[in-house]
Parts: structure tokens; sequence; C-alpha cells
């Protein structure tokens, strides 16, 4: 898989004496080297193989119609908040498997770690507006998707099955989709509070999901795979 790059201006996370990551922004990059600054004004140094990308986050959605100022839908939805956090949604819709193949190779050569798959699923496949892809087309489509965090809102497709398909075929290093039938406005709620989490707290995907599991155990009921 080609090596992600970063550019002045990205946001990162980047651990702060070995500690926890904290967010920051790259200032300048030589030789695989980054520069940047911690949020709170401390400034530092160090590979870029040890940053991990924060604000970009890849949105790829299918629903049966496409969403208008007038139609809004999960997806648009998401994008509008991550902007007011300081997020960089790259927002596409969809309707074929040609489509979600683009789209998926853009994210997965992209410096951004995050993508969100917005459409409505089964057990073992994701459905979009005009066609329907199962597990196996979906891994083949996707790729070596090796450091991406996937959530999916896509009903049913957070059993054991498809995301342990989906984690041993893409190497993605996590998971997180609802193991059963979620309401439109439940998925834009949860989605909303883990980026919150992941963007403004700095905190990991898995304290992300965790905070989301502990204040809608029911609506949401999200399973989190990982390597």
């Amino acid at each position: 898989m080609e090596r992600a790059t970063f550019q002045i201006g990205d946001r990162v996370y980047a651990p702060w004496r070995r500690e926890r990551l904290f967010p920051a922004r790259v200032t300048f990059v030589s030789n695989g080297t980054a520069y940047f600054s911690y949020d709170d004004g401390e400034t530092d140094r160090m590979s870029s193989r040890r940053l991990q990308p924060s604000n970009k986050v890849f949105l790829i959605e299918s629903v049966s119609r496409k969403p208008t100022e007038r139609h809004w839908s999960e997806g648009r939805l998401l994008g509008e908040f991550l902007r007011m956090i300081g997020g960089r949604p790259l927002y596409s819709f969809i309707r074929t498997k040609l489509e979600l193949g683009h789209f998926l190779k853009l994210a997965r050569l992209s410096s951004g770690s995050h993508i969100h798959l917005s459409m409505h699923g089964l057990k073992n496949k994701l459905v979009l507006q005009l066609e329907e892809v199962d597990i196996e087309e979906l891994i083949t489509l996707a790729g070596d998707l090796s450091g991406k965090i996937v959530f999916s809102s896509s009903c049913l497709t957070g059993n054991e099955a498809f995301g342990k398909a989906f984690i041993r075929g893409t190497a993605a290093e996590a998971f997180i989709s609802p193991r059963r039938e979620i309401r439109w406005a439940d998925a834009a709620l949860v989605s909303q509070l883990f980026y919150k989490k992941l963007l403004c707290d700095g905190v990991s995907p898995y304290v992300a999901y965790r905070f989301v599991r502990r204040w809608y155990p029911r609506h949401a009921d999200l399973r989190f795979f990982k390597k």
C-alpha cells in the first residue's frame, strides 16, 4: 500500500512524553520528520510514522434519495457537524459498486485514517442506491486498509461474521458498526458523538466507542472489531 504523507496544516494525533495522544497540527515536514504544534501551544518534532492523522473523514453515502437542502441524511448532517468542530469531511454520494470502489481507493491512499460508510445494510451486505455489495465484494473493493478506522452506520453489519471478515480481509485497524437495526436519527446522533470524542477530546477510537456504548447502549448497539 502507498504510504500516507502529511502536509502543512494537517491535523494529527501526536504522543506527548509517552502518554496518550493529543491533537496537534503539522507545521513543517522534512525528510520523514514532522514538526507540529499541540493545541495548547507546545511544539515538538518526531518521525511522521509516529503521528496519526486525525481530522480527515471520508464520508461515503448511498441512500434511496440523494440528500438536498430540504431532505437531509445522516452523512450530510455528519459532514456539517465535522466542519463545525474543525474536521475535514470529504463527502461523496454514490449509487453503484464502481463508485464505492473508486472512493474507497481515494480513502485508502489518503493520509486520513477515518472512513465513514452511511448506507443501508443487511447481515451480510451493504445496500447501495442501485446495487448490493456482499462482504466478499466489499473486501475486494476496499483493498488494504491498514491503519484505517472504519465506522459504518449500516444496520445489522455489526454482527460477528461481517465484522471479523471485514477486519481479516482488509487489515483495517478497527471496524465499528451497529449489530441491530438503527433508526436514522440514532445513527446521526451516535456518529456525531463518536467523532466529537475522537477529534475534540483526542481519545482513541475504542474510548470514543465505549463512550457511545455507555450512553446509548440500546439505541446504537454498536460493536467494535479490531485486528
